[in-house]
């Protein structure tokens, strides 16, 4: 394993040093587009993965039955051709031919249907897949190349849904005797059938080597390598894509977009796309296992609302993303279904100091000597945290904590591992206030499934804790509601619920900003995903 992880190293510092370039036309070199980014996956198992950057490597490692196009339709890849029955309840998917996992062996119905079985029969194991398959009941092998899925009820999105399904090879999964041991399986050799293989993943260096499959069943990649490399900071990351060490910058801070898009061969991309940051305020029940470690205060409800009234969310887009969005409102973006699940008709609270101390002195939260609000011995003050891999969150944090100073709050701002920052919300709600962000599905269903109570007790997406049966409830139906402009109805009465129980305050809707040296590629596709989404990055080639 050392000389493994050297030789990798070796090979990286040769690709990313001086500036040499990596796309190659000499016969027998390997074309090789280098990314960089900013986090680092925190595991390459579909059962328990939250960071956007493990399901980055999904999409480009693991195939699905269905996967969504530029134009936002839902189109097959694994699956060639599929029919739904009249009642809704039995979906036939007839597969396509001579489909090879990477190992070389073929991928069977049987396997596909291993799968899906697997999800519905084990969700306290598949906790971030589970959601996916609730409503399904079986699958079943018609024959070689045809799998049936049979529902327990009529599923409004059931190709969306499918599209996050990650069919993954069985004999890498089997024989975890319990959750705990699937989960704890990080999986980073994974065996797929997607356009991209992993040869190397260094943990340490945090670098990870993928080669093009070439037996893809889509159609081999015009690229032979791809290499992601972590950067510890932006400033990093810019600098490397300047002299060009990497070709692809995944993520650009705002702060640096303007002088990129200056930059000689580079070109920068801004996306309309499906991001989102919100404050987070711990709302787990008082019952919840662990007790919650917060101060009490953060579940008053006149606190959260003067937290909101003192947030100016324009003047957060305006500095800390540099223009590059539009202040947040509802859990489910404008950008989803070009805006028809977005409720246009809630309105947000408007951004006043003096009403936010208005509220807190009405709810009996006084001044005291020091400037700090108090009731009954509770002090307002509060832990603000945010993930320490992000550029713009310190800056949001230095600004909210300055605000809710003025109204008598104080917000000790603090950057946190990503990975204990997981843990600390859910499953142990200890905390007050986390700044984060959510990338949300083509379909609302998934943002909205966050914000369940199934979620906080057993899903694991759930990093509010929220609980609210009535919510629950419109969850249920809008995913059996196969008329869309009912489902827009109910969708329209959860993002009502849930701006007025404020578990979360959505701070702005982000653009993706990303980067690319295009003095030496070219191809890129502005997938709503990004430009370095797989069916992007599939079609990039060397500038001849």
């Amino acid at each position: 394993m050392k000389r493994l992880a050297f030789g990798l190293l070796g090979l990286v510092l040769f690709l990313v040093g001086c500036g040499a370039p990596s796309a190659s036309s000499e016969q027998n070199q390997p074309v090789v587009l280098r990314v960089g980014w900013l986090g680092f996956p925190d595991t390459l198992n579909p059962a328990y993965a939250f960071l956007t950057e493990s399901y980055t490597m999904f999409d480009l490692v693991y195939s699905t039955l269905t996967t969504e196009a530029p134009n936002g339709d839902y189109v097959g890849s694994l699956a060639e051709a599929w029919t739904v029955s009249p009642d809704g309840l039995l979906w036939t998917f007839t597969l396509r031919p001579n489909i090879k996992w990477h190992n070389g062996e073929a991928l069977t119905a049987e396997q596909v249907a291993w799968n899906i079985n697997t999800f519905i029969q084990n969700p306290d194991g598949w906790v971030t897949t589970s959601g996916y398959v609730l409503g399904f009941k079986q699958a079943r092998v018609r024959d070689e190349r045809t799998v049936e899925i049979e529902l327990e009820h009529p599923i409004s999105n059931m190709e969306s849904r499918l599209a996050f399904l990650y069919i993954v090879y069985p004999e890498d999964f089997k024989g975890f005797s319990t959750p705990e041991e699937l989960q704890n399986f990080t999986n980073f050799n994974p065996v797929g059938s997607g356009p991209f293989k992993i040869k190397t993943l260094d943990k340490d260096q945090r670098v990870i080597l993928l080669e093009t499959n070439r037996d893809y069943f889509g159609g081999r990649a015009k690229i032979d390598q791809l290499i992601y490399r972590t950067f510890d900071n932006s400033d990093a990351l810019i600098q490397a894509l300047r002299v060009g060490d990497i070709e692809l910058a995944a993520e650009v801070p705002t702060s640096a977009f303007q002088s990129v898009k200056e930059m000689k061969g580079v070109t920068a991309v801004s996306l309309t796309g499906r991001s989102l940051s919100q404050l987070i305020l711990n709302s787990a029940p008082e019952d919840h296992d662990p007790a919650p470690n917060r101060n009490p205060a953060i579940t008053d409800p006149a606190v959260r609302l003067a937290i909101a009234t003192a947030i100016n969310k324009q003047d957060l887009v305006d500095v800390v993303l540099q223009g590059q969005g539009m202040p947040g409102l509802s859990v489910i973006p404008p950008s989803l279904g070009g805006g028809f699940w977005f409720n246009r008709e809630i309105k947000d609270v408007e951004f006043n100091l003096e009403q936010a101390n208005r509220i807190l002195e009405e709810a009996g939260y006084l001044k005291q000597s020091d400037g700090i609000r108090a009731k009954d011995g509770v002090r307002l003050e509060f832990r603000l945290q945010f993930p320490s891999d992000s550029s713009n969150y310190p800056r949001a944090a230095d600004m909210i904590a300055t605000w809710l100073g003025k109204i008598g709050i104080q917000a000790t701002p603090s950057a946190v591992d990503p990975d204990s920052l997981i843990v600390a919300t859910n499953p142990n709600a200890d905390y007050d206030m986390v700044i984060w962000g959510w990338g949300a599905d083509p379909d609302p269903d998934f943002m909205l499934s966050v914000l369940t109570s199934a979620q906080y007790v057993e899903g694991g997406w759930s990093d509010s804790g929220y609980s609210n049966p009535v919510y629950d409830e419109l969850y249920a139906k809008q995913q059996r509601t196969l008329d869309e402009k009912e489902r827009q109805k109910i969708i329209w009465q959860m993002q009502e619920i849930l701006l007025n129980d404020r578990p979360y305050i959505v701070l702005w809707y982000d653009n993706t900003l990303q980067a690319y040296r295009s003095d030496r590629f070219t191809g890129f596709i502005q997938y709503p995903a990004g430009i370095d989404s797989f069916q992007s990055l599939m079609n990039v080639e060397p500038v001849k």
